[in-house]
């Protein structure tokens, strides 16, 4: 059996297929990603599905797509603590940029991005990938992710900048306090998560001209950095896979206009497309 996934910094999708009957089965664990998790936090993540780490025996293949996984060092890291679990697979860990070129691109020349918890770019030739230069992070990029509006929100809520009513919807709802919000992006573990915990606000308040701005501004970015970064970036079309980019179609689409660009496949959850992209080639 083959085991895909597909991981960013909050959650992880895992595909089973039987290459035998064609079945596949589904699972889902908390995100992997070896520049913030060591050995044992990636072990903990996986072996917390009990009903995945039970088809363990039966796995002789992974194929891996996952955030941070874009050197050798951390790829290494990632694939010791797999075949932890999976000690009689061929383990191969590679960065989710292809994952999400070969979901939104399959064999067809593209752009491939991704709007999540996180934000970057790859173009893909049809056979080859070239990576952005944009791929540095949450603290010092990731425009238009969700983490990139999270960080705004927050910042302009300690600010006391956001419009009365989305004020007093995070404090009925998130319970927000200035010393708990130090503590979890200051001190705790995995902040980018925290912080893309808030983008579901810009749904709520999406009518709001406040909103509107923002998401302008952060695609804008985003195409400043991570599209017209890539020569002759109009003549392809631009797929997008993550929950960003498929809750603000709209929005995505006028700065797409602004750029002259087309924009290609939207995928929400790439797991399915990545294994069809090797399932053919079989």
């Amino acid at each position: 059996m083959i085991l895909f996934a597909d991981s960013g910094s909050t959650k992880t999708s895992w595909l089973l297929y039987d290459k035998a009957t064609g079945s596949r089965r589904y699972f889902e664990t908390l995100g992997i990603n070896p520049i913030i998790h060591h050995h044992e936090e990636i072990y903990q993540k996986v072996f917390s599905n009990t009903e995945l780490v039970a088809c363990a025996e039966q796995v002789d293949e992974i194929r891996f797509f996952g955030a941070g996984c874009s050197s050798p060092d951390r790829n290494k890291l990632a694939e010791a603590a797999l075949k932890s679990i999976f000690n009689k697979a061929n383990i191969d860990i590679d960065h989710d940029m292809k994952g999400a070129a070969y979901a939104v691109c399959g064999n067809e020349p593209g752009i491939a991005c991704i709007l999540g918890t996180g934000s970057n770019s790859i173009f893909f030739d049809g056979e080859k990938l070239v990576e952005s230069y944009a791929g540095i992070g949450y603290v010092l990029g990731d425009e238009a992710s969700g983490a990139y509006f999270g960080k705004l929100i927050l910042r302009d809520f300690l600010y006391h900048l956001l419009p009365h009513e989305m004020e007093s919807y995070l404090l009925s709802e998130y319970k927000l306090e200035k010393n708990t919000i130090f503590q979890l992006v200051y001190k705790e573990a995995s902040p980018n998560r925290y912080l893309a915990g808030f983008a579901p606000v810009l749904s709520e308040f999406r009518h709001l001209d406040y909103t509107q701005v923002l998401l302008q501004r952060g695609f804008t970015e985003f195409f400043d950095f991570h599209v017209s970064c890539f020569e002759n970036y109009q003549e392809y079309p631009i797929g997008f896979v993550g929950s960003i980019a498929n809750n603000f179609k709209e929005e995505l689409q006028r700065v797409a206009d602004d750029f002259e660009c087309r924009l290609g496949k939207f995928v929400q959850r790439p797991i399915d497309d990545i294994a069809d992209y090797f399932i053919r080639k079989m």
